[in-house]
C-alpha cells in the first residue's frame, strides 16, 4: 500500500494489461464484477485508511471507516440530509453564488479559477447546513478546506498544514455543535448543524461535540472537493467549443453529460481500499487476514473494455444509456442506501453542473499556464490552478 500511495494515479498505468495484481499483502481490482466483489461484506473499512491519511481527509471516528450497524447508523444521517430536494436547494444557491461571483470578474483581470471555485462552494454550503457565514468566515474556512483536501496524501509542507488545518477545523465546528446544543446558536430544524447536534450512539448518548463535528465537517468538506473538478472542467471547456456553445444555450442534457465525463476522466482519488475480515478467496485470489483489497477507481473509470478511447475527453458517452453498473466509480460503488458508496453524489453533479453552466456562460480564456497535472500527486489538478480571463 505504501507503494501505491507514493505512486498516486499513476500506479494505475502500471495494472493496465491485467484484471488484477497480487502480492501477499494486496489485491489490486478493476471492473464491474470486482466492483461488486469489493463492497462484499466480508470485506471491511475499519483500518482499511492508515490514520495518517484518514483522521485528515475523513477526521478522526468518521462513518468511512466504520463497519455493520453503526456504520448504517451513522450514514442514516447523511441520507437524512442528503436528499433531493436538497440538491434542489443547493443548485439554486449554487447558481445565485456563481451569478454573484461573476459580477466580480473583469477583462484584464484574470484570477485563479480553483481558488474562486473554492470559495463559492463553501459559500453555498455553509449557510445550507445552518452555519453562520459572513464573507471573511467564508474565506477562512475555504482556505482551511481546500487545505485538508490539497494536503492529506502529500508528504512535505503540504501535509503539514492540511493536518494544521483539520485541527482549526475540528475546533470550529466542535464549537458550533456546543453553541447549537447550548441555545447560543440558533439553528433551523433539521439543517446539518441541527441533525449533527441531536445525533446518538446506538446507546442513547449524544455524539461527543468532536464525533458530530467530524460529521459535520463531513457534509461540507466532500461539497468543496467540487472545486478539483471545476478546474478540470474548465481546461476541457476550453476545448470543447461545440459542448461549450450547447451549455450556454442552455442544453441541460449536455450539461450533465459534460459533468459526468469530468468524474469520469478526472476522479478525485484513484483507489479505495478495504480489508479481509478473515483470511479468504476474495476475487478469485487468497488474501490473509487484514489483508488489502484496493478499488482501481482510476483504472475502472478509464477501462477500454467499457470506454472506448478512455482517455479522451467525450461527453457524448454520457448522451444515451446509463453507464454499466460498476464502470463508473468516481466516488465509489455498491449499494447507495446501506453500502459505502458516497450519498453526495447528485449534490456532486449538482455542483459542478451549476460550476460549468457559468464558465460556459462567461465565455472565459485561459491566459498563457502551466496546466500540467502531476499523475502522482493526490489529489492531482492543473498545477496553475487554472488561471481564467474574462473575454473583453
Amino acid at each position: 500500500m505504501r507503494a501505491l500511495h507514493r505512486l498516486g494515479r499513476a500506479w494505475c498505468r502500471t495494472v493496465r494489461g491485467a484484471a488484477e495484481t497480487a502480492t501477499h499483502r494486496c489485491v489490486a481490482c478493476r471492473g464491474p464484477s470486482r466492483v461488486r466483489g469489493f463492497y462484499d461484506p466480508r470485506l471491511r473499512r475499519q483500518g482499511a485508511i492508515p490514520s495518517v491519511i484518514g483522521d485528515v481527509i475523513f477526521g478522526r471516528g468518521s462513518v468511512h471507516g466504520l463497519d455493520d450497524a453503526r456504520h448504517h447508523r451513522y450514514k442514516a444521517r447523511y441520507l437524512e440530509l442528503l436528499t433531493p430536494a436538497t440538491a434542489d436547494a443547493l443548485r439554486s444557491r449554487s447558481r445565485q453564488q456563481w451569478e454573484q461571483a461573476a459580477r466580480t470578474w473583469e477583462p484584464d483581470r484574470p484570477f485563479v479559477l480553483f481558488d474562486q471555485a473554492a470559495y463559492v462552494l463553501t459559500a453555498t454550503m455553509l449557510p445550507w447546513a445552518g452555519i453562520p457565514a459572513e464573507p471573511s468566515d467564508v474565506a477562512r474556512r475555504a482556505r482551511q478546506l481546500t487545505a485538508v483536501l490539497d494536503g492529506f496524501a502529500v508528504v512535505g509542507p503540504e501535509y503539514v498544514r492540511a493536518r494544521t488545518a483539520r485541527r482549526r477545523l475540528d475546533r470550529w465546528a466542535a464549537a458550533l455543535i456546543r453553541a447549537a446544543r447550548g441555545g447560543r446558536l440558533q439553528v433551523q430544524p433539521g439543517t446539518a448543524v441541527d441533525v449533527m447536534a441531536q445525533a446518538r450512539e446506538a446507546d442513547g448518548r449524544l455524539l461527543t461535540p468532536q464525533q458530530a463535528g467530524v460529521a459535520l465537517l463531513n457534509i461540507v468538506r466532500p461539497a468543496v472537493a467540487v472545486a478539483w473538478f471545476v478546474a478540470f472542467a474548465a481546461v476541457a471547456l476550453a476545448h470543447q467549443p461545440y459542448w461549450r456553445d450547447r451549455i450556454a444555450a442552455g442544453d441541460d442534457a449536455a450539461l450533465g453529460a459534460f459533468a459526468q465525463e469530468v468524474r469520469r476522466r478526472y476522479p478525485f482519488v484513484p483507489i479505495l481500499a478495504a480489508r479481509a475480515r478473515a483470511g479468504q478467496d476474495v476475487l478469485g485470489i487468497d488474501v490473509p487476514a487484514g489483508g488489502y483489497v484496493v478499488l482501481d477507481v482510476y483504472g475502472t473509470d478509464h477501462d477500454p473494455a467499457h470506454w472506448t478511447d478512455p482517455d479522451r475527453f467525450d461527453p457524448s458517452r454520457f448522451r444515451g444509456a446509463p453507464p454499466v453498473p460498476g464502470t463508473l466509480v468516481p466516488q465509489g460503488g455498491g449499494a447507495y442506501r446501506t453500502g459505502h458508496r458516497c450519498p453526495g453524489e447528485d449534490v456532486t453533479l449538482v455542483l459542478l453542473e451549476e460550476a460549468v453552466r457559468r464558465l460556459a456562460l462567461s465565455h472565459l480564456e485561459l491566459p498563457e499556464q502551466d496546466l500540467s497535472v502531476d499523475l502522482a500527486r493526490v489529489p492531482a489538478r492543473p498545477r496553475s490552478g487554472v488561471l481564467v480571463a474574462v473575454d473583453g
